[in-house]
């Protein structure tokens, strides 16, 4: 891939707000996007610095995340764009894995956003010309790094098909339960932020969810399920403090490295979502958990993340 194609792509401002699920223009982080030399897929995007979410962190370093739900706004872009998925249909998510490459490059000079290029790679697995599943995978440059490295399934569904598919789940889940909505955020300094309404777990023997419907990021749009980024923000929050409270990491000050998520059912509002933390191994500075989101007695999600330190 060459500078040519990338200095095509530009900041100037977003895309349409409706191509990244999104529906605050202040939530949209893609820019620009234009098709590759090798049937692959460019697309621009900036995190702003003021970002009440991707600010609320206490080193001088962008979060990694950040670039990762920017990453995940990208892959709508391009399959709006270049695949012909309609805008509105039904989609799921069935896992996103990430990897941090050069945690150097998110060092933040206090001056300029975030911003950076991705590259995509789609291959698309339906069957008999109708849209079904796809993998896509890539990677991101910051200036002349390559960041971080991505790739994820999603699979769509006609409209019809999932109202009936949430109407049958829906209508066999038991009543609202008011523990789900009585739970008390930890302290953020415990899972390394400033902001209060920016920590999702309490605690517990398994880290029960805090769900703020009225998050502006978290919950940038209605829902019927809990989102995925907001699952996979609890994840890494209960891997932080999981792995302090092993006496496996110094601080909860700590970068996540890496990232792999595995979504098998939907999380539903009204009921207790809780996730249990086990550190599974420590060297080098490095750490990694694994980690099981619960509901209704069932497994609904699982992930590995690795922690390590930021840069002196």
């Amino acid at each position: 891939m060459t500078s040519d194609l990338y200095g095509k792509l530009t900041f100037d401002q977003t895309v349409p707000r409706s191509l990244a699920h999104r529906q605050a223009v202040g939530e949209v982080f893609v820019t620009d996007s234009a098709p590759g030399p090798d049937g692959d897929f460019l697309v621009a995007v900036q995190v702003p610095r003021a970002h009440s979410l991707w600010f609320d962190r206490l080193v001088p370093f962008h979060d990694p995340f950040s670039t990762a739900e920017a990453a995940r706004h990208g892959s709508f872009v391009v399959l709006h764009r270049y695949f012909g998925v309609p805008v509105g249909l039904p989609f799921s998510l069935l896992r996103w894995q990430f990897r941090v490459h050069d945690l150097a490059a998110y060092r933040d000079d206090e001056r300029s956003p975030l911003q950076g290029v991705l590259r995509y790679q789609v291959n698309d697995k339906s069957k008999g010309g109708e849209l079904g599943d796809l993998t896509l995978s890539g990677e991101l440059t910051i200036g002349s790094s390559t960041a971080m490295s991505f790739n994820g399934d999603v699979v769509f569904f006609g409209k019809a098909d999932y109202a009936a598919l949430r109407e049958f789940q829906q209508a066999s889940k038991p009543p609202p339960d008011p523990a789900a909505s009585a739970v008390t955020p930890l302290d953020p300094a415990l899972v390394g932020r400033r902001d209060r309404r920016n920590v999702v777990i309490g605690d517990g023997e398994r880290f029960p969810y805090v769900i703020d419907t009225s998050h502006p990021s978290y919950f940038d749009h209605a829902y019927d399920h809990v989102p995925g980024p907001f699952i996979v923000e609890g994840f890494r929050q209960s891997a932080v403090v999981a792995a302090v409270r092993a006496g496996e990491l110094p601080s909860p000050v700590a970068a996540v490295l890496g990232c792999t998520t595995t979504f098998g059912s939907f999380g539903e509002f009204g009921a207790l979502l809780e996730c249990s933390a086990e550190v599974t191994g420590a060297a080098g500075g490095r750490v990694t958990v694994a980690l099981e989101l619960h509901q209704y007695g069932k497994r609904l999600a699982s992930a590995g993340i690795e922690l390590g330190p930021y840069p002196a």
